[in-house]
């Protein structure tokens, strides 16, 4: 039986060898090779563009611009499945931008981010139950798309700091900051929207 160490050195071996082959002509394979990973591109993307037929179009401009690049994809500096969800993030975040999607700002107070404490905001953001999903989805479509993106790769995907670093070409130190932020301005939000409705 193979150890996990062992398949994953297994498929980047794999993955060497069809990149090497799509560059040296045989191009035909590069189907083969993004059919891998259609469906975690095709999965980050839509959770920043809804749209069904959106986030396909954005999945295939990211492929083709995949297979334009790849004579400069480097194995040495990340996966080519990172390499490829960074191109994805940034594919994503363009779409968004061109198309003026208008993001509805929920106004919190400067003071409550620098003093809400951190045992608060995991209780906001941690209750299961149905209302507050709600809120908390409607909390995150307020806020700015590259930090949707970030949520979406952290939180839903589980992806490590140093791999989304690599995706969003930031620094680690920074990454973690900002998420920190994001958590403590959704629960902000939370709280507005649950104080509007309660008016």
């Amino acid at each position: 039986m193979e150890t996990i160490t062992g398949n994953t050195s297994k498929v980047k071996h794999d993955e060497t060898l069809l990149i090497r082959r799509i560059l040296d002509g045989q191009t035909q394979l590069f189907r083969q090779l993004a059919g891998r990973y259609a469906g975690p591109v095709l999965r980050m993307v839509a959770r920043l563009i809804p749209s069904p037929e959106e986030a396909e179009e954005t999945t295939q401009d990211t492929l083709l611009e995949a297979f334009q690049s790849l004579v400069r994809y480097d194995a040495r500096k990340a996966s080519f499945q990172t390499w490829l969800l960074r191109i994805a993030y940034h594919t994503a975040l363009k779409h968004y931008r061109r198309h003026h999607r208008s993001v509805t700002v929920v106004d919190v107070e400067q003071q409550w981010l620098e003093t809400i404490p951190d045992e608060e905001t995991d209780a906001l953001l941690d209750d299961a139950s149905a209302d507050r999903v709600t809120l908390i989805q409607k909390g995150i479509d307020t806020l700015k798309p590259d930090d949707q993106m970030l949520l979406s790769l952290y939180y839903f995907d589980n992806r490590p700091i140093r791999e989304i670093a690599c995706i969003t070409e930031h620094d680690e130190s920074y990454l973690r900051s900002r998420l920190q932020w994001i958590r403590k301005r959704l629960a902000i939000t939370i709280k507005t929207l649950e104080r509007n409705e309660e008016k």
